[in-house]
């Protein structure tokens, strides 16, 4: 069996490739870079917009979509058709948008898929390190509780499911216990060894802010999403224990980890 990554130097990617081989799969990645590429696989050349050659002869696909829209994506996948597929989605899938896109072009390439839905990555706030370590992150709606999960809990997830049978089913990957963004930054504080309060952005700020870098679309559906959990807090879900067999990672870890 050959499994190819994609995204494989990426925050889930290089744990996917990591479990893989712990468990004796041939891996191949599909990189930019072959320079970045992780040690003992095969590494192709090549980009997911088009992935042809990377995926020649093999069994089992990790998807990333690492695009805002899905534009192109029917073309992508087309490659993958009749193999096993892991993608990396989003619990807004079932809303629709690029997720839901791109999930309805896998479903139709194969009828072996698995999705990983998750609530949010820890590794987003790593967007916060240079105001974590000068001790004030300032950003909007600190008391909205996100159940974001570590990146090795997704990569568990999916070393379970591209070496398993989880045809068809759908996972909301989620941490153990859903954290206000403010007690986020706390505990990166606690990590670095350093106290680290939350300022409270206005959300036009937080929009502008946002929008400059990532269109004012996207700024403000996630401004206004993370106004609504301030009062309903994102789903915890028992997926990652059930599917693992080991407890999700809590947030206090994660920080720990990329902070310490």
């Amino acid at each position: 069996m050959t499994t190819l990554v994609t995204g494989a130097t990426g925050h889930t990617g290089r744990h996917v490739v990591a479990g893989l081989k712990a468990a004796g799969v041939r891996t191949r990645v599909l990189v930019r870079d072959k320079s970045k590429a992780p040690d003992g696989v095969d590494a192709v050349h090549g980009d997911i917009t088009d992935p042809a050659r990377a995926a020649e002869g093999v069994d089992a696909v990790y998807l990333l979509w690492p695009f805002f829209t899905a534009d192109g994506i029917e073309a992508a996948v087309k490659p993958f058709e009749g193999k096993k597929i892991v993608y990396l989605s989003a619990m807004s899938a079932e809303a629709g948008g690029v997720w839901g896109d791109v999930e309805a072009a896998v479903r139709h390439v194969t009828d072996d898929w698995t999705f990983l839905r998750v609530t949010g990555l820890a590794t987003n706030a790593l967007a916060w390190a240079p105001q974590a370590r000068a001790g004030v992150v300032r950003a909007a709606y600190g008391q909205a509780k996100r159940s974001v999960v570590h990146e090795r809990d997704v990569a568990d997830m999916a070393v379970k499911a591209l070496t398993e049978d989880h045809a068809k089913q759908i996972y909301l990957v989620t941490g153990p216990e859903a954290v206000a963004q403010a007690e986020q930054v706390r505990l990166i504080g606690e990590a670095l060894g350093t106290p680290v309060t939350w300022e409270e952005q206005p959300p036009e700020e937080a929009v502008a802010q946002l929008g400059a870098a990532l269109g004012t679309e996207f700024a403000e559906s996630a401004v206004h999403y993370w106004a609504s959990l301030v009062e309903d807090p994102e789903p915890v879900s028992l997926d990652v224990p059930r599917v693992t067999g080991h407890p999700a990672r809590p947030f206090a870890e994660w920080a720990r980890e990329h902070f310490s």
